[in-house]
């Protein structure tokens, strides 16, 4: 399932549109679209058709394609690092006389669970302000579409 604001999943919806083309099942042809816009198979008339996205397959719907798409063209995004840096930036370093350690590295190791729900929340928030797509507990970043 896609997380992500609605601006971004218009987006991706219409680029799915864009990619794929209107497929009927039972009669196992990819149908034209007529000068009005509309698409009926010319064997069977169905106006019930699924989507056929070439070389990865047909089904109802643009979710899987908007999924497959962020999935092939979005970049991978490592939350707990993005938090670490995000910690280490706005935090001082610690010191125990000549030692120095990062907030990042003490709030992993003194509070493991702080850590990760602090990740979650900032994962949270950066999918809130589109500037990132959460796809199956993965967390993308999309040329063009996010921020």
């Amino acid at each position: 399932m896609i997380n992500a604001t609605e601006n971004i999943k218009k987006a991706l919806e219409e680029r799915a549109h864009e990619e794929s083309r209107p497929f009927c099942y039972g009669d196992y042809i990819t149908v034209p679209i007529d000068e009005d816009g509309q698409a009926f198979c010319p064997k069977c008339g169905s106006d019930d058709l699924m989507r056929e996205l070439p070389c990865v397959g047909v089904e109802y719907g643009y979710d899987w394609i908007a999924e497959h798409i962020i999935e092939t063209e979005g970049e991978d995004v490592d939350i707990k690092e993005m938090y670490k840096d995000l910690l280490d930036e706005i935090y001082k370093p610690i010191k125990f006389n000549e030692l120095e350690y990062s907030p990042s590295q003490v709030l992993e190791a003194v509070d493991p669970v702080a850590f990760i729900m602090g990740a979650d929340e900032y994962a949270d928030s950066l999918v809130e302000d589109g500037c990132l797509i959460e796809l199956n507990g993965k967390y993308y970043k999309l040329d063009g579409v996010t921020e």
